[in-house]
């Protein structure tokens, strides 16, 4: 994630988001902010001048009275009204936190399976996530802010430069000492920030360690009260250091504005004063203009100040945009499945594949599974199988060799046009926190979803009538983690709702590694004869390291190492007597005298 971004364009990204979000409108109320930003303040500014100005005018008191009141009433309106932009401000900057999130999930969404396993991919996510928290809000609001400080200084500047425009320039040159420190300040601040946490981290470890029950005891007996004093002392003393450091940054950034101020002020006070007493300007005018020095100051701070927070953030929404860019899948051929619908053959051509490029985890592998075939594929050690898995389903693609459907690539497949061949039961299911009928159909269509096609699958898998009997039927949640009133399956219950999520795909390729885990072998042994049953006419692969599926299969296939050892049926494998017929007899003995102790009637093992 190299990707840099400027600052202009990330702001750019942002208020695109906003708008995108909630439409221009959010944006008309930000620049109307803007604009009222700056009115309450000149207003009050300029209202000691103007009482002067009325008061010396002459005019008859009720005319005086009712001018000044006019005046305060704009003034307050002028205030109520940027008190309410402000808020509605405030919302639509954090609304925009709110549409990169749904960006960020589509991006993970549309992502590579083999890059969102990696370990850049985990760091793109931290970072990401980061964003959220401030990244957004942070930026559009230090962009607005800098439009309102900005806003303030030119008109201010017109103001106090009108018939003498040196005076804003030497005003401009004297602030910029006091607004370099401050930048400086705020730059320095992330960096000490993070070795003050790391620091407290580190004592809070200290602690911990010293006063566990498991190192307490080492700390009394082996007397090293003293060692771990001092470790303490020295953590303690680095959280000092950058503690120190800040207060002397904020100590010169103080001093150097209070100079600046002595500076400024001094310099324009004699120009005014001395234009007052020489007729250039009345006492009016050089209220006003006092005003506005004094204010001027305030809003130039707050210009530069923005201007270095706008910086900062928009690095945060350039790491996002970094992030999201990553997870653009790799261009490929968008070639169709000119068999699709049917029951495909599936080939692997001298494949190998490693995870962390070195070790094969499947090596010169080369097999093909006929259309239609019923194949078990057994691995004594787990990892081969679902390498193996994941290569058919190209969720990954080899380190070398090829993965072919019917002859074609599984590479130069279209992506979503290969997973509607598939109907997958993973070793590791996931059950959402979604309603029960969400969790078996998946994708829904356009019109809303077959009901009746929902309630065959779950009849099927012998969990319709679990299903009507929830606290909200078929709507019911599951976990607890969304909805209070969410139910949590069982173990078997769980293989169930796996198996009726397959039968709702209805797809010609079913693929089943290790679905029943959490039954016992003969609770297995009969969910696999319902898999037999219900995915006749598919491509069907099943597979398990323990043997409960290879009887009803036509054909076995034995990976050991991340290599094909053995191929051919159960009692071809079992009369060759190698480490197949090994691994099948040492598991027939499980079976001899009927049930096993700690199975219950559903099929799940007791947790004992």
């Amino acid at each position: 994630m190299s990707k840099s971004f400027s600052t202009a364009s990330n702001v750019a990204y942002v208020l695109r988001a906003m708008c995108s979000h909630l439409g221009w409108g959010a944006v008309a109320v930000c620049a109307a902010d803007v604009a009222l930003g700056v009115a309450p303040p000149f207003l009050g500014a300029a209202l000691p001048s103007f009482v002067v100005g009325v008061l010396a005018s002459g005019m008859p008191a009720t005319a005086a009275l009712g001018l000044l009141a006019a005046y305060v009433a704009a003034y307050q309106l002028a205030r109520v009204l940027q008190a309410w932009t402000a808020n509605q401000r405030h919302g639509a900057c954090g609304n925009a936190r709110s549409a990169l999130y749904g960006v960020y999930l589509d991006a993970l969404l549309a992502a590579d399976y083999d890059y969102l396993q990696t370990e850049e991919a985990g760091q793109g996510r931290g970072v990401a996530q980061a964003c959220f928290f401030n990244g957004p809000q942070a930026t559009l609001t230090a962009l607005f802010d800098l439009a309102t400080n900005l806003g303030g200084a030119v008109v201010y500047a017109c103001v106090i430069g009108w018939g003498r425009p040196a005076l804003p320039a030497f005003l401009v040159a004297v602030s910029v000492p006091a607004v370099a420190a401050t930048v400086v300040l705020q730059r320095r601040a992330p960096a000490r920030q993070e070795a003050e946490m790391r620091s407290l981290e580190q004592y809070d470890h200290l602690i911990g360690e010293a006063l566990s029950p498991r190192g307490a005891k080492d700390v009394k007996i082996y007397r090293m009260r003293d060692i771990m004093s001092a470790e303490l002392d020295a953590v303690a003393a680095r959280v000092r250091a950058a503690w120190g450091g800040e207060y002397r940054d904020q100590e010169v950034a103080g001093l150097v504005s209070v100079a600046s101020s002595l500076v400024r002020d001094a310099v324009a006070y004699a120009v005014l004063v001395s234009q007052l007493f020489s007729g250039a300007i009345d006492l009016p005018a050089f209220l006003l203009l006092v005003g506005m020095v004094a204010g001027f100051g305030t809003w130039m701070g707050g210009l530069f100040g923005a201007l270095a927070l706008l910086v900062q953030k928009s690095a945060q929404v350039g790491g996002f945009r970094a992030f999201q860019r990553a997870c653009e899948p790799r261009p490929r051929p968008v070639a169709a499945l000119p068999t699709a619908g049917r029951a495909h053959q599936i080939s692997f051509e001298h494949v190998c594949y490693s995870y962390d490029g070195e070790k094969d985890a499947l090596h010169d592998l080369t097999l093909t599974i006929g259309a239609g075939e019923k194949v078990a594929l057994v691995d004594p050690n787990g990892a081969g199988k679902t390498t193996l898995v994941k290569l058919a389903c190209g969720l990954i693609e080899p380190t070398s060799g090829r993965v072919a459907i019917d002859g074609v690539d599984v590479r130069e497949l279209d992506r979503q046009a290969l997973f509607a061949e598939l109907a997958v039961v993973f070793q590791d299911p996931a059950v959402y926190s979604i309603p029960l009928a969400d969790n078996v159909a998946c994708a829904w269509d356009a019109a809303g979803g077959d009901t009746a096609r929902l309630e065959e699958a779950l009849s099927q898998a012998d969990l319709l009538d679990k299903a009507r009997s929830l606290p909200q039927g078929l709507a019911t949640y599951l976990g607890q983690d969304i909805e209070d009133d969410g139910v949590t399956l069982s173990g078997g219950e769980t293989q169930r709702l796996m198996l009726a999520r397959a039968l709702y795909k209805d797809a010609p390729v079913v693929i089943l590694d290790e679905p029943t885990a959490a039954l016992d072998p003969l609770a297995e042994a009969r969910m696999y004869e319902r898999y037999d049953e219900l995915t006749e006419g598919c491509t069907s692969v099943f597979i398990s390291h323990r043997l409960a599926s290879t009887r009803f299969c036509g054909r076995v296939l034995y990976l050991e190492g991340g290599r094909l050892a053995e191929d051919g049926t159960h009692d071809e494998l079992m009369a060759a007597g190698g480490a197949y017929a090994r691994m099948f007899e040492t598991q027939a003995r499980y079976y001899e005298d009927g049930a096993p102790a700690g199975a219950s009637e559903g099929g799940e093992l007791d947790a004992r």
